[in-house]
């Protein structure tokens, strides 16, 4: 692809991409030593601010106006451009994604911004400027990501990692306690089957909302374990694991969930 030419003299003046005061940066807290109980929100604050710091960065670079706008297919004769690239991404865009908050976190910032440079290594050919310009800007993205990136809190566990740890957490729980898990899975339409005091329960149909209701219900019966409980015999309720390849767990015999 030929190098597009050089916008007109003050396109890529310093005052074009001058730091604006973002609602996230307003949320983060001070590169000075603030307090060190800072929450996963401000911990994501402050990384978008410094994801914006970077952004700039590479938009001030000599070549940054290259991948500012999208890429003119029709007026560069590009006539193959959307046939080899699937996903077009230029960092303007990534800019105004950032502005309207439009990233869960800053890991797909961080996506959208390797997509920009990736499509135009992918489109135009080692040696040609636009491919060795892309190159020296992805590596000026890749050192300031992975200062970023260190510091990020980790990612929420999924639903999947929630319903493994469950079982676990249900395993200790006192016998009480797993029949009130038990009620809370039926009452959400968990319950396939109930046969000869069993139950099967497909933990496919439950939600987020009921995950986040039983991990309550496991932490109010830890804290409340009494002495008494702890004494008693960890027997489960469940005579296999709650969550497994099929999704099914199978109340012992005896127990009735009604």
């Amino acid at each position: 692809m030929p190098r597009p030419k050089r916008p007109p003299p003050g396109f890529s003046d310093e005052s074009r991409h001058k730091r604006r005061r973002t609602a996230a940066d307003a949320d983060a807290p001070s590169s000075g030593g603030g307090a060190g109980g800072a929450g996963r929100c401000c911990d994501l604050s402050r990384a978008f601010g410094r994801c914006r710091a970077l952004l700039d960065d590479l938009l001030r670079h000599d070549d940054g106006w290259v991948f500012e706008a999208p890429v003119d297919a029709r007026a560069l004769g590009l006539r193959d451009y959307y046939t080899v690239i699937a996903d077009p991404m230029d960092l303007g865009t990534v800019l105004r994604r950032l502005e309207r908050r439009r990233y869960a976190d800053p890991s797909a910032f961080a996506a959208d911004v390797r997509l920009t440079f990736r499509n135009a290594m992918s489109y135009n050919n080692q040696g040609d400027p636009v491919y060795e310009s892309a190159a020296e800007l992805s590596g000026i993205f890749e050192d300031g990501w992975a200062s970023i990136q260190a510091e990020l809190p980790p990612p929420l566990p999924t639903d999947a990692e929630r319903k493994v740890k469950f079982n676990d957490d249900l395993k200790g729980l006192p016998v009480a306690a797993q029949r009130t898990v038990a009620g809370v899975l039926k009452d959400r339409g968990a319950c396939l089957l109930e046969k000869k005091g069993k139950v099967e329960v497909d933990l496919g149909k439950v939600d987020a909302a009921t995950l986040d209701e039983l991990g309550r219900l496991v932490a109010k019966h830890r804290a409340a374990d009494t002495d008494v409980d702890a004494q008693s015999p960890r027997s489960s309720l469940f005579s296999m694991p709650v969550y497994d390849d099929g999704n099914v767990c199978d109340v012992l015999p005896g127990y009735n969930v009604a």
